[in-house]
């Protein structure tokens, strides 16, 4: 029972972490691998329909060329986005922390804060009728 909720934590980490950033752009680009691929078969079709084989080897340059175009636009489009945003954010970081060591202070008054209480706690004490007949045993005892 542990190990399906540990898999699920798991994958729910690596979607979070990895996956959910690049989804966009991996749905793109396989889109475009398969555009590529079905150009590529019409493209062969008609060769074949028209009897210009000699032109079959350019479709699969082509189609190269279109898988070579989808992987480098994911990486520049993606990745690249990605690690710009993580370089930002980790110069954010190291600049937050160096400011704030820097505006460190120091150690003021502290302030008197006034949260509605301060009426009562400068009031006298109430008593009890234990602690009236103590104080009056006390006056009593020392007569």
């Amino acid at each position: 029972m542990l190990i399906p909720l540990l898999r699920s934590g798991v994958l729910y980490m690596i979607w979070r972490r990895h996956i959910r950033q690049r989804a966009l752009g991996l749905v793109v680009t396989v889109f475009i691998i398969l555009a590529v691929n079905l150009i590529q078969s019409e493209a062969l079709a008609f060769f074949k329909a028209t009897e210009k084989l000699d032109l079959a080897p350019l479709a699969f340059y082509f189609r190269w060329l279109g898988w070579l175009a989808a992987g480098i636009g994911y990486v520049w489009f993606v990745e690249r986005k990605i690690a710009k945003a993580s370089k930002a954010a980790s110069a954010q970081r190291d600049g937050s922390a160096m400011t704030s060591r820097a505006k460190t202070k120091p150690p003021a008054k502290p302030v008197e804060h006034h949260d509605g209480f301060d009426a009562l706690r400068h009031n006298a004490p109430l008593r009890s009728r234990a602690d009236i007949m103590l104080e009056r045993k006390k006056r009593e005892h020392r007569d």
